[in-house]
C-alpha cells in the first residue's frame, strides 16, 4: 500500500491507482510525461484521476505512459500498472526473458523467491497473532501473494529458457 497525499489512500492494486503512482514517478512527474504525451498537465491529471467522468485514459495512452516509463527505467511502475490490470481480472503477469539465462541469474531468482515467501509468512503470522486482518493487513498481505506467484511464474519461465538452450 502507498500513501501519496491526505486526501486519497492509494492502493497499488487498484489499476487507476497504479497509473498515477507511476505516471508521477516519471521523471519531471505528470508534467513532464504530459508534454511527451503532447497533452496539457491538466488534462492528464484529469485522465489520470477518478473523480472527473469525463476524461479517461484510453489503451492507447495507458500504452504511451508505459513506453515512456520503460525508457525513463522505470520498471518497477511498469510491473505495478501491468500487474494491477492483470490482478484485477484475476491474472497474473509476468516479464519474459528474452535471451541467455545463467545458472546465477537461476540462483538469484531462487533467493529472490524465498525472501517473498519470507516476507509473506511474516505478514500472515503478525496479521493472524490478534485473530483478524485488518484491510491494511489483507491488503498487503494480498500484495505479498501476488509477488510470490509473479516470482515463482518468472522462474518458471527462466527454467524454460535454460532447458530450450541445453537442448
Amino acid at each position: 500500500m502507498m500513501i501519496i497525499d491526505m486526501t486519497h489512500r492509494y492502493n497499488d492494486l487498484n489499476p487507476s491507482d497504479a497509473l498515477y503512482i507511476a505516471a508521477r514517478s516519471y521523471p519531471g512527474g505528470i508534467e513532464a510525461l504530459a508534454g511527451r504525451m503532447g497533452m496539457s498537465p491538466r488534462v492528464l491529471y484529469k485522465k489520470l484521476g477518478t473523480k472527473v467522468d469525463s476524461h479517461h485514459a484510453n489503451y492507447d495512452e495507458v500504452s504511451v505512459i508505459l513506453d515512456f516509463l520503460v525508457e525513463a527505467g522505470k520498471y518497477d511502475m511498469v510491473d505495478l500498472v501491468v500487474n494491477a490490470f492483470c490482478w484485477r481480472h484475476e491474472y497474473q503477469a509476468f516479464e519474459l526473458p528474452r535471451h541467455f539465462v545463467s545458472d546465477e541469474q537461476l540462483f538469484d531468482q531462487i533467493l529472490t523467491i524465498m525472501k517473498q515467501h519470507g516476507r509473506l509468512a511474516n505478514g500472515l503470522s503478525e496479521a493472524m497473532h490478534d485473530g483478524r486482518i485488518s484491510g491494511q493487513e489483507y491488503d498487503l498481505i494480498e500484495r505479498d501473494i501476488r509477488t510470490c506467484i509473479s516470482g515463482l511464474l518468472r522462474l518458471k519461465k527462466k527454467l524454460h529458457v535454460k532447458h530450450m538452450e541445453s537442448e
